[in-house]
């Protein structure tokens, strides 16, 4: 008897399968399991986690480089916190680096290699110019305090001139003891004259280092980034924005399939 009525519903149970009903509630069903997985994907998050650090990138950057203009004209000089922003920006270009080929490994759209190694690397180039200008500029400064004081022992009217052309040298401008003319130099020692030409030769090679690492390069590629990101942010919110559309479809679908599998199972 148990036996007999294990193969009815057993007989029952394959019939059921056989209605094409079942499949359609079964495949409505495994549509709406995907839809769900679909609406659950944290890409937004995480786009938007991207765009701050390029934003912080961006921020710190800033800071930097009015540490650097300090540095520059021998203001409040602190090397010890101007190497410590500079390692910042370093770690923030290599993280960043290395989280995009996490990203792309595991296949979630990420802006091109390319575009990565090329912030990478302006990044990683105007930090090692940056330190280097830094201690440099420090000893020059020193080397500046050094020579100002000896101008200042000049019992001559030349000190007025050559004071104003070292303080233009200090904020960084390129100039040299032919803006003094001939009359004014004739009265400056031999060996402080000396010491001078070497401080302004100096200081145009500090002029040179500056304008290698003074530009807006690494910013703009930091926002071809942010712009990437920003784009798929908007493709992501317009994907999602019609998946609650496609979900009420397939779940009225999946009312009505249940409806007839329950009708057709009576018949």
């Amino acid at each position: 008897m148990l036996e007999l009525k294990n193969k009815s519903i057993a007989d029952t149970f394959n019939a059921r399968i056989r209605s094409p009903w079942a499949w359609v509630v079964l495949a409505v069903a495994v549509g709406l399991t995907v839809l769900f997985y679909f609406s659950q994907k944290p890409q937004l998050i995480m786009y938007s986690r991207y765009i701050k650090t390029l934003s912080d990138f961006q921020l710190q950057e800033s800071y930097t480089m009015r540490s650097m203009e300090r540095v520059r004209i021998g203001f409040g000089i602190d090397t010890v916190f101007v190497q410590a922003q500079t390692m910042t920006l370093r770690e923030m270009a290599v993280s960043f680096s290395k989280e995009m080929d996490e990203i792309r490994g595991l296949g979630v759209k990420a802006p091109s290699r390319e575009s990565v190694e090329r912030l990478e690397r302006e990044i990683l180039a105007k930090v090692s110019g940056m330190r280097r200008y830094a201690a440099s500029r420090a000893a020059w400064h020193s080397e500046l305090k050094t020579v100002k004081q000896h101008v200042a022992a000049l019992s001559s009217p030349a000190e007025a001139p050559i004071q104003n052309l070292l303080d233009s040298a200090r904020a960084g401008y390129l100039v040299g003891l032919a803006g003094l003319g001939d009359s004014v130099v004739a009265t400056i020692p031999d060996t402080l004259q000396q010491s001078i030409a070497a401080l302004l030769q100096e200081n145009e090679e500090l002029c040179l280092a500056w304008s290698r690492f003074n530009n807006e390069m690494a910013v703009m590629y930091s926002e071809d980034l942010i712009q990437f990101f920003q784009s798929k942010i908007i493709d992501e919110m317009s994907l999602k924005s019609k998946i609650p559309m496609a979900f009420y479809f397939l779940t009225l679908v999946l009312m009505l399939s249940t409806f007839f599998f329950i009708f057709r199972s009576k018949q």
